[in-house]
């Protein structure tokens, strides 16, 4: 009967073992992951930063740092010569965090990369205005009137 008693606990000890070794097998911690993306990101790896990036915001959507995250994973995009996905990325975090410190950058690239690289100068003059509009200070400001009064020129582009 004690051989069986010491089986039993034995047997608990293991399951309880198991369990804990289950336990501190989580999903990745919230930095652990932003990490994972910046890292692949600084070595140019944009499919490692950009499955990164997207499973940090997936996974952690109440942080703090999705708007960082957002920002970052649009320079991805922007690298990788993925212009609509930067564009829609960068549009994101105008939209969902306008008062981030990150939302003017996002929303002067997405103009920036409507004009210069997809050259459809109808939506890039409405985005200049927009970033205008809701960042009037920001640095880039400069740099937005003139590239608006640019496109606004007789004879510019029209797509």
């Amino acid at each position: 009967m004690v051989n069986r008693g010491k089986s039993v606990l034995v047997l608990l000890l293991f399951v309880a073992f198991s369990a804990l070794l289950v336990s501190c097998a989580k999903e990745p911690k919230e930095d652990e992951v932003l990490q994972e993306a910046i890292d692949a990101q600084r070595t140019d790896r944009f499919d490692d930063a950009i499955a990164s990036y997207q499973l940090f915001i997936k996974s952690f959507p109440k942080s703090p740092k999705v708007s960082e995250a957002l920002y970052a994973l649009g320079i991805v995009y922007q690298r990788k010569k993925d212009f609509q996905n930067a564009v829609t990325t960068f549009k994101r975090v105008v939209d969902d965090y306008p008062g981030d410190p990150t939302a003017s950058g996002a929303a002067y690239l997405r103009a920036m990369l409507l004009n210069q690289e997809l050259k459809d100068t109808t939506a890039a003059r409405t985005a200049y205005e927009e970033f205008l509009k809701r960042y009037p200070n920001a640095p880039m400001a400069g740099s937005a009137r003139t590239e608006l009064a640019n496109l606004l020129k007789p004879g510019s582009k029209k797509k």
